[in-house]
Formats: structure tokens, C-alpha cells, sequence
């Protein structure tokens, strides 16, 4: 490829002869044979997604385990909706994973957008809906969007027979998941979090006028009708294993994405897929040169099983993955076409920060910022406490997307006319910019697979924590006082840097240390991100920074009761927390200030 590397003095050899093997063949390949298979877990399309890759990896010379593991996958396949009480031809409709597959009628009501996004951080402190009544035998009317996955519990909480979603796409609304259990497959104990009503989609033209019918004196009846399939179903999994040839280790670096789709889904994600394909052919062609083992996973049961692959994998390697795993990377939604940028949608643990940085700095010289990593892609390791870098990838600069009138949406660059729905083809990828997307995820995790000493800064994941915690102390106010669990951090974070300085001058035998970097990444991650135990999952809905003690945003809601039964809550989450942290203490080995 033509394109240059802004900064080649700052790669090393083995960066540089990686960086210049990359190349757009075997992926253009891959996209180009994905652009005729619609790759809906359970289907005979996925199965041959899966057998090209399997092919292709024969052909290279990589090895591979294929799985074939039976995922709960729910299928939509059609959606009706027709109104009783006045004359309406809809646009196209959808129905989503997970919703009741049944017909139901009644009056609607309007019940307005439940605050935001709600995967996204919300400074709003109420629960979704939390202003709307009784909705008992009626069908609610919302504008939360596709991602209203609390929000259809909280409205089948309140009576609603069935759900209609107004989404911000003019032509078809895109498509979705209800359920918010990770992985698809409830435990026995969450089998009724899965959504009991029927579940429609309507574009944002067909909202409002459902909308102003829905408001007028006169009202307005529905009657809707969903047809979808849930079920266990077999699903291939395909995981490469490239071993390091020039160290006997069994520590690995985890490259992962999911090659299922809604329609032909190119830049969600076979990008993605083909990202992963390139990673497998160039770094076997240098695996003499590798230190650590690298692991290259495509997932099914995305889209339609709510990260189901990565579920099946994160339980049954689970004690590997803890014992060995230094980092997952996700490579999701790469390469779309006028994306230049990496500040969107790019997000990573705080510890990663520099090491993600540096990278984009030396590969590409673009913008790129730091995100909080969201509770959704393929994110299935929080819970297991594994340090986690990317989850999409670069991103349509935001002015440009303005200039094109796109909405907000999780992937595919920022290009709300590909994601999740029927124009998600061929030209919205660029072969520039998969290209350099894939250089970007080359060399980063080579950075880590060749690093003597982890190159995580778990200084500054101790000090975002402390921060996130500051301002939780200072919503509360007088009602609760995180004082020890910021002293904690910032005692840690001493401690750390202290650590940190002796490894890498040396004083620290490396082994040492990266036992210590990857012991306190099971601590801080899980701290951080998860709320749930070390091998269950958090539910599929947005998070704050430390979720164990983000409800302290409540209190300037709450009255009489609740705020005691809520300073019980946060202080017995803060006794649990100081032990961890102090636990984190001992971990780090004794060195000289």
C-alpha cells in the first residue's frame, strides 16, 4: 500500500517489517466473498462464513481448533403492526432478539425516550421511565431507540402488552437485541429477564406519526405481530493458536471479533473478520519472533445471542484465561470508508492508555481519545479482570457525520446508513482505511507480545479510579464519605508507580513484574468495570466507572428511607472494596522508594 507511516522511526524492526506486510489482499478477499452471505447465527451462511475462514487458514498454514458450541440464539424473521382506528400503510418494520414472537392489541401510549441512550453514560440518575404510570393492557409507544434494553423490562414492569421503538433512521430501523442477559442463556435464576412482549421497530418518519396519533384526543389502537425463532442452536466458533517461537511461555494475547451479521454486514464486521484473518497470516509469517502465544478468535451469537460466542468461550476457558490471558483486544466495525479518526468509539481500559496512544501516534498521527469501555462488543473478559484495548475501531470525524445528517450509532465508523441494516455492503469499506486500521491493531499487540515488562500503567489505573470515586463522594455530599476508598487508591497509586519505576529500570525481575501487572489488572479491571463475580457477567446495560458504587448518583433523588437503605448499600460495597485494594497492596513486591 501506498500510504505512509507517521512516525516509522519510532517502530522497531520487527514493527516495521510487520507494519510493511500488511496488506489489503487477504482481507479484500474475505470482504468481497462476505458481501454474498447474510451471516445470522444458525444459519447455512454462517456456517460457510465460518468454513472460508477455517480455508483460508489451512491455506496459510495456521493452526486452529473450530468449535461448534449450541448458543441461544434468537432469530427475528417478520414484524406487523396495523392500526385499528385509523388508516396506515407502515414502512419497513423489524422485530429484534429476544422479543416475544406472539400477537397483542391495545390503546397506546406515548411514554417519551427514557433519558438518553442507554448504553451510553447518562448523567440522569433515575431508573428508565421512571415518570411513566400504569400502562397495564396497553401497548407503549417509545423513542429510546434500538438500544432499549432496560427499557422494555421497566415497561413490561408497568403492565405494557407489546413495545413499539421509534428509531432515528429515516428509511428502516435498524436492528436489535432486547434481552439483557449477557451471553443469551439465562442462569435459571434470570430466565425471567427475558422480554415477554412482543417487540416493533418503526422508522423515525412512522414514529411520529404513530406519535401524534398516539397523542391526539382520539387516540390510537395497535394491534402488533412478531414471528421469531429462539432456540439452542449449533454455531461455529473458530479460534487460530500462533505460538511464540522465541519463548516457552503459555501467556497469550487474546484478538478477537464476531463474523455473525444483520444482512451482509461489511463493516459490521467483516472488516473485522478480515482484520482478524490479516493478523493470523502476518504474525505466523513472524512467529519466530513472537515472546507470547497470540490467540485469534471469531465469534458467532453476536448480534442474535447477545455476545453469545464470547460467552461460550469466556466460560469454558475461563481458569485459562484467568491463569494466562495479559489482554483481550475486540477488532470490531474497522476500516469504514472516510473514517480518519479514533476518537468516537475507540475505548480501553485506563491502563492501556499509552500503550493505544503511542500506537495511533506512530502508525497513523491521527486524533484519537480515550473512551470509557462500554458494557457491549465482545467485551465478555470483564468480569474475569483481563485488561482490554479497542472494542470499534476509527470513526467518521463528527463534523462530517453532521454534514451527512447521520444520528448516533455503535459501530460501522459512524455511519448510521450502514449500521445494523440492509446498506451495510461493500462500498462502505475503504482499503485504505482497513489497512491502516489493521497496522494499528498489529503493532499494538505486538507492543505486548514482545514486551519484556507489560507495558500497562496501572498507576494511572489506580488514579482514574480514585477520580471516578472523588466524584461520586462529592454527588453524595454529606450523606456518605468514600474517604477511605480514595485514600486506598491513592496510597495504591504511590505504590504502583513506585513498582512501575523499579521494573522498568530493571530492579524487578520481569517475570516478577509482569505477574504483579497482570494480578493487579484482575483487581483494578474488575473494579472498574463489573459489579457481578470474577466467572459470572454483568447484565448488558450501561455502566458507570466502579458500578458497585455509581449508585451513589442517586441521592440527590432519593428522601427519608431510601437514603439510609442506600448508605447501608455503599458502605458495605466500600468495607468490600478497601479489602480488595489492600489485597492489591500485597501484590506488588517490595522496592525501594
Amino acid at each position: 500500500m501506498s500510504q505512509q507511516i507517521a512516525d516509522s522511526g519510532a517502530l522497531s524492526d520487527i514493527e516495521r517489517r510487520l507494519v510493511d506486510d500488511v496488506s489489503v489482499d487477504e482481507p479484500w478477499a474475505l470482504l468481497e466473498e462476505f458481501s454474498e452471505l447474510t451471516r445470522l447465527s444458525g444459519s447455512d451462511d454462517e456456517v460457510a462464513a465460518a468454513e472460508y475462514i477455517t480455508n483460508r487458514l489451512d491455506a496459510l498454514g495456521v493452526s486452529y481448533d473450530r468449535f461448534d458450541p449450541e448458543l441461544y440464539i434468537s432469530q427475528p424473521h417478520s414484524a406487523q403492526l396495523r392500526t385499528l382506528n385509523k388508516e396506515f400503510e407502515p414502512g419497513p418494520l423489524k422485530t429484534v432478539s429476544f422479543s416475544a414472537s406472539t400477537t397483542v392489541s391495545g390503546p397506546v401510549e406515548y411514554v417519551g425516550s427514557a433519558g438518553g441512550d442507554l448504553l451510553s453514560d447518562d448523567d440522569d440518575p433515575h431508573e428508565p421511565y421512571h415518570d411513566v404510570g400504569d400502562l397495564t393492557g396497553k401497548i407503549a409507544l417509545t423513542a429510546a431507540g434500538s438500544l432499549s434494553i432496560r427499557a422494555t423490562s421497566e415497561l413490561e414492569s408497568k403492565g405494557a402488552v407489546g413495545v413499539v421503538v421509534i428509531h432515528e433512521h429515516d428509511r428502516e430501523p435498524h436492528n436489535g437485541i432486547a434481552t439483557p442477559i449477557w451471553g443469551g442463556a439465562p442462569e435459571l435464576d434470570e430466565k425471567e429477564l427475558i422480554p415477554d412482549v412482543p417487540i416493533v421497530n418503526v422508522n423515525q418518519p412512522d414514529g411520529q406519526t404513530l406519535r401524534e396519533w398516539a397523542e391526539s384526543e382520539e387516540g390510537l389502537e395497535l394491534e402488533l405481530t412478531t414471528d421469531l425463532t429462539t432456540d439452542w442452536m449449533a454455531c461455529p466458533l473458530v479460534v487460530a493458536d500462533i505460538e511464540a517461537g522465541a519463548a516457552d511461555t503459555d501467556e497469550f494475547v487474546l484478538l478477537h471479533g464476531h463474523y455473525d451479521s444483520w444482512y451482509v454486514g461489511i463493516t459490521d464486521n467483516a472488516t473485522g473478520d478480515a482484520g482478524l484473518l490479516e493478523c493470523a497470516r502476518v504474525f505466523a509469517e513472524h512467529a519466530d519472533d513472537l515472546e507470547r502465544n497470540l490467540r485469534i478468535a471469531w465469534w458467532p451469537g453476536h448480534s442474535t445471542g447477545r455476545y453469545a460466542g464470547s460467552t461460550w468461550y469466556a466460560d469454558e476457558f475461563a481458569l485459562d484465561l484467568a491463569d494466562n490471558c495479559v489482554a483481550h483486544v475486540n477488532m470490531d466495525s474497522p476500516g469504514s470508508k472516510d473514517a480518519t479518526e479514533y476518537t468516537d468509539m475507540s475505548c480501553w481500559t485506563p491502563e492501556a492508555d499509552g500503550l493505544v496512544g503511542e500506537t495511533i501516534d506512530d502508525v497513523t498521527g491521527a486524533p484519537h481519545a480515550e473512551n470509557h469501555p462500554f458494557r457491549a462488543g465482545d467485551y465478555s473478559f470483564d468480569n474475569l479482570g483481563i485488561t482490554g484495548f479497542f472494542m470499534l475501531s476509527s470513526n467518521i470525524p463528527t463534523e462530517e457525520r453532521e454534514r451527512r445528517g447521520y444520528h448516533g450509532v455503535g459501530g460501522c465508523g459512524g455511519n448510521s446508513n450502514a449500521w445494523h441494516v440492509s446498506t451495510d455492503t461493500l462500498d462502505k469499506a475503504g482499503e485504505d482505511e482497513l489497512v491502516r486500521d489493521i497496522r494499528v491493531y498489529a503493532v499494538s499487540i505486538l507492543r505486548v507480545l514482545n514486551a519484556e515488562v507489560l507495558p500497562f500503567d496501572h498507576a494511572r489505573n489506580a488514579r482514574k479510579l480514585a477520580e471516578y470515586v472523588e466524584e461520586y463522594d462529592e454527588t453524595a455530599g454529606d450523606q456518605f464519605d468514600f474517604g477511605p476508598t480514595v485514600t486506598e487508591l491513592r496510597d495504591l497509586e504511590a505504590a504502583i508507580e513506585s513498582f512501575q519505576r523499579a521494573a522498568h529500570d530493571g530492579d524487578v525481575d520481569p517475570a516478577v513484574a509482569n505477574d504483579t501487572i497482570t494480578a493487579l489488572s484482575r483487581i483494578l479491571t474488575r473494579l472498574n468495570l463489573v459489579s457481578e463475580g470474577q466467572f459470572e457477567q454483568d447484565p448488558a446495560v450501561s455502566r458507570d466507572p466502579v458500578p458497585r458504587l455509581a449508585d451513589a448518583k442517586k441521592f440527590p433523588i432519593l428522601e427519608g428511607d431510601d437514603v439510609k437503605f442506600l448508605q447501608l448499600q455503599l458502605k458495605r460495597q466500600q468495607n468490600a472494596i478497601v479489602q480488595e485494594l489492600r489485597a492489591a497492596h500485597e501484590v506488588i513486591p517490595d522496592v525501594d522508594a
